[in-house]
């Protein structure tokens, strides 16, 4: 296979040097910007990326082999890659989708976000699935016909969330965290909810389709369009470029019976408010035969939209939110429906934007909260987490004076959570730990994200456990892997840590390997050094970090062994032993290194030879392939002059 090598960090060892090699090997490669057939490139992920990765099939088809479904949707809003999601497995697949065209020997050098070294208890919290309990789930509470939507003294969350978890996660582990939001009421209904929609069921488009309700359009030919924001969705109406002139359009709920007690009300709210209208008329009629439009001309209907304000606007849009309500008392006995009709006009500026949501029509009373909790699966069920996590509710983020029940780029996290945690936990110690679960809005979507905080010196200060690595992928026999090879440059400069450290390893093995067998006990009378950190077998000095090929200083060293060699044998018998040398550093330094299927696993390494003329680079390059665990062969002829 014809490899492009491109630089791999493995480890954090600072020899480690790229600039130089690209230069000299891969001219061109910073000006590399679209793929070719020979393709050699540097990319690093983008947000989009990591969005990417966690929704492409063939991840998500490994990912549930594999029982970490729910740390790769985490990728999502985490944006980073993970323990349970490494790089070598889900990055092949984007880059398939990426770039489909590149051909045998392709390689990319891909360099993302991880995060890492994190707590056991952080890991499971960082890839918790957000779970909101559904209508469906209340109805298996309250019954099929109930429109009931949250948890009661009677019908506590403590003793149904288990049961609902359960089903929702038929294979679950021991060990399991889940995020659940739940609405929760300190009374109980004594009737059970005539009307209750939140939209929630819909598909987002251009016509609102709601089971049991009617979208009619009287007049034009736009109708109530389905919207989703901050994984919110609620019904839409505007004439903004409608091209037809007057516009008409009805949103109609199913007939329900009214009881006494019974309240009517709504959330609402204006965008791109003109005064020239755009206006939302509430209307309830008691015999409405039928939803077309003939239908709804024949019906008597009463406008009570005085029940209700709407506030207009100060930016561009409001906030959804309840605009009021009406007792239902007129209609007692009586089956109705409700109407939103919205009039506009696209030639006369009337197109303000109208938004709806929750439409309930229950007994007064009959509110709740919005709760979230944090539950793990013990092996057998799912119970109420008890470690040092937190799971931010709406509420919560009310105290932080927000709107919403999640952070975002104009809410940072960073900026709130360190004095929410003061605020929650006043006793806290030096040391304490707390992971927070939070949801994260990103400009398009939500997701949770977690964050571990430690109380330091008065403060809670957040562990950030996310660090960049970059690794190698090539294209071979019609796919991308994960090629973790490596180059090494080996600068030859007193006082580089890792280089020397390098280097004492191939002496450490001459003293052991090949000094010692032969009987030698004092470092200084064999091939090693006294100081232990030189050595003439193969020539290594980890106190210049080079090789020292000078016949003097090997025939100074051990007289016994080179002083019958003439100069050119001994230069000779260097070049033939050194191909061996590196290999006890490479086993030592690196024992976890492995083959991967497919391509080849070098380890290029650059160095210095000393000869007697100063030396500021490495002048030398040899390659070694990876054969097993750990293991290390020379590739023959790669011992080059540079």
């Amino acid at each position: 296979m014809k490899k492009y090598i491109i630089l791999s960090f493995v480890g954090a060892l600072s020899l480690l040097s790229s600039c130089d090699y690209n230069d000299k090997y891969f001219d061109g490669l910073d000006d590399l910007v679209t793929p070719t057939n020979k393709l050699a490139l540097d990319y690093t992920l983008t947000g989009d990326d990591y969005a990417t990765i966690s929704t492409l099939s063939a991840n998500k088809t490994l990912a549930t082999t594999n029982n970490v479904s729910s740390a790769l949707a985490a990728i999502k809003t985490n944006q980073c890659l993970s323990a349970a999601i490494p790089a070598a497995d889900y990055v092949p697949a984007f880059l398939a989708s990426k770039w489909y065209s590149a051909s045998e020997g392709a390689a990319i050098k891909v360099t993302y976000k991880k995060s890492v070294n994190l707590p056991d208890y952080v890991a499971k919290l960082s890839v918790a699935p957000n779970y909101s309990v559904s209508a469906a789930n209340y109805k298996t509470i309250w019954g099929a016909n109930s429109s009931v939507n949250f948890f009661t003294p009677a019908k506590p969350a403590s003793t149904n969330l288990p049961v609902i978890l359960a089903s929702a996660y038929p294979a679950a582990v021991s060990g399991d965290v889940v995020a659940v939001n739940y609405n929760e009421s300190a009374s109980e209904p004594t009737i059970q909810s005539a009307l209750s929609e939140d939209f929630e069921a819909g598909t987002v488009g251009n016509v609102a389709s709601i089971a049991g309700w009617a979208n009619v359009t009287t007049v034009g030919t736009y109708s109530w369009s389905e919207k989703t924001f901050s994984s919110n969705k609620y019904i839409q109406a505007t004439a903004y470029n409608h091209a037809a002139g007057a516009l008409e359009m009805y949103m109609i709920s199913p007939s329900f019976s009214v009881t006494a007690g019974q309240v009517f009300s709504f959330d609402a709210c204006l965008g791109n408010y003109k005064p020239a209208g755009g206006t939302l008329t509430v209307l309830i009629s008691s015999n409405l035969a039928g939803t077309t439009a003939s239908d709804i001309a024949a019906a008597t209907w009463d406008d009570v939209t005085s029940n209700f304000t709407i506030p207009v606007p100060t930016g561009t849009y409001g906030t959804l939110g309840k605009v009021g309500e009406l007792l239902l008392s007129k209609y007692v006995g009586k089956k109705v429906n409700i109407a939103f009709r919205y009039n506009g006009d696209n030639s006369t500026g009337a197109t303000t934007t109208v938004q709806v949501d929750n439409v309930s029509v229950a007994l007064a009373g009959g509110s709740y909260t919005t709760n979230g909790t944090l539950y793990t699966f013990n092996g057998t069920k799912w119970v109420t987490y008890t470690g040092n996590g937190y799971f931010l509710t709406k509420a919560d983020f009310a105290t932080m004076g927000s709107k919403y029940d999640n952070f975002s780029s104009t809410m940072p996290a960073d900026n709130y959570i360190p004095q929410f945690l003061k605020l929650k936990y006043p006793y806290a110690q030096e040391g304490n730990t707390m992971a927070v679960v939070y949801k994260y809005y990103t400009g398009s979507a939500t997701g949770l994200r977690t964050d571990e905080y430690v109380f330091t010196a008065g403060s809670w200060v957040k562990n950030d456990n996310v660090e960049q690595f970059t690794d190698q992928f090539v294209y071979t026999n019609g796919k991308w892997v994960y090629d973790p090879s490596v180059v090494l440059n080996l600068k030859p400069a007193k006082g580089l840590a890792d280089v020397t450290a390098f280097y004492q390893k191939i002496t450490d093995y001459v003293w052991t390997k090949i000094d010692q067998p032969a009987g030698v006990t004092v470092k200084g009378t064999g091939y090693t050094t006294s100081y232990g950190n030189n050595e003439y077998y193969y020539g290594s000095s980890a106190y210049n970090n080079n090789f020292d090929f000078r016949p003097s200083a090997w025939k100074a060293q051990n007289a016994t062994a080179y002083s019958s060699m003439t100069d050119d044998q001994l230069k000779a018998e260097m070049f033939k032993r050194l191909p061996a040398a590196f290999i006890p550093a490479l086993e030592a330094t690196y024992p976890t290194a492995t083959t991967v299927a497919g391509v080849n696993v070098t380890y290029t390494i650059n160095f210095g030879v000393y000869t007697g003329s100063s030396i500021s680079a490495p002048n030398y390059t040899i390659v070694y392939k990876v054969t097993g665990t750990g293991k290390f062969e020379y590739v023959a002829n790669s011992l080059k002059a540079l």
